[in-house]
């Protein structure tokens, strides 16, 4: 990958449109399955196009780390994209925000992949929250991805408002997994996030306290019933599980023993699927952390 400083990718990041969603193809698949997915083809071999998605994912991890505060958001921001170094406490006060996904990966360097597996995280999220939304189904919530991708847990909520519905509400509970073999079959990974959600989501959804959240009434409601729904099966519940992959794995037929795994809610709409293709998943991951890194 050719070195791109982050001064540069940002502007390209800005030329483009400044998200994701800008440096994406999206392609609906499975509409003969129970389970449909999209193909989501991302991160063109073009250096400026990956070095911007990386940086756009880097800067929106530290912002979301940080709160935003300009000591350590503004501060470590200023120092990167001027190329310069962080000393003193405000080196060690980014370091509290860096070090728990990213100081493991300069530990690791290539063989740590718990790296990609983070940034695959994001890229859901980024995805997700930057697509235009339905008017009939505006999303209330939807939580970044968690600190660390070992953190206990659901990988990703999503929360809609549907005010035809029998709660005025729906809500899909997402798995993450990455796939960074060549041959393409992710199956094995597609098959472990169903089967977790299958064993576990309840659990994940108990977890989830809200009572430090500003919401309205009867969106408190709703999420305060999570665990219930799920566990009556209702259609106000749906899973989902995502796969971020190398672009030479792209399956060309996915999710479709989605219903053999994950084998209670039965309703249309019930399960989804996403497959975000990358050309080296692992290179990528990386380029994400050397910018994160850059001012340390």
């Amino acid at each position: 990958m050719a070195d791109v400083s982050p001064a540069q990718a940002l502007a390209h990041a800005t030329a483009v449109g400044g998200r994701v969603v800008d440096l994406i193809r999206r392609d609906p698949r499975g509409d003969d399955q129970t389970c449909r997915w999209e193909l989501v083809v991302t991160l063109s071999t073009s250096p400026e196009d990956r070095a911007a998605a990386a940086w756009i994912i880097a800067d929106e991890i530290m912002r979301e780390r940080t709160d935003g505060r300009p000591r350590s958001y503004e501060r470590w921001r200023d120092a990167t994209l001027n190329g310069a170094k962080l000393t003193g406490k405000d080196h060690v006060l980014v370091e509290y925000f860096v070090k728990p996904v990213f100081e493991a990966a300069a530990a690791k360097k290539e063989g740590n992949h718990g790296l990609a597996g983070y940034v695959g995280e994001w890229l859901w999220y980024l995805l997700t929250r930057d697509l235009p939304q339905d008017p009939a189904r505006p999303v209330e919530i939807l939580g970044p991805p968690k600190a660390a991708v070992n953190d206990g847990g659901g990988d990703g909520l999503i929360v809609y408002r549907e005010g035809g519905s029998a709660r005025g509400f729906s809500f899909r509970l997402w798995e993450m997994k990455k796939y960074t073999g060549e041959a393409n079959q992710p199956d094995g990974a597609i098959r472990n996030g169903w089967t977790q959600l299958n064993t576990k989501a309840g659990i994940y959804l108990g977890m989830l306290s809200w009572g430090d959240k500003m919401l309205a009434d009867d969106t408190r409601e709703f999420v305060g019933s999570l665990a219930e729904q799920w566990v009556d099966e209702e259609e106000s519940a749906g899973a989902g599980v995502s796969v971020a992959l190398n672009a030479t794995a792209t399956p060309t037929k996915a999710f479709h023993l989605a219903h053999e795994h994950f084998t209670t809610h039965k309703h249309p709409g019930a399960l989804q699927g996403l497959v975000v293709a990358i050309d080296d998943l692992e290179g990528f991951a990386h380029q994400v952390r050397k910018y994160v890194w850059t001012a340390l």
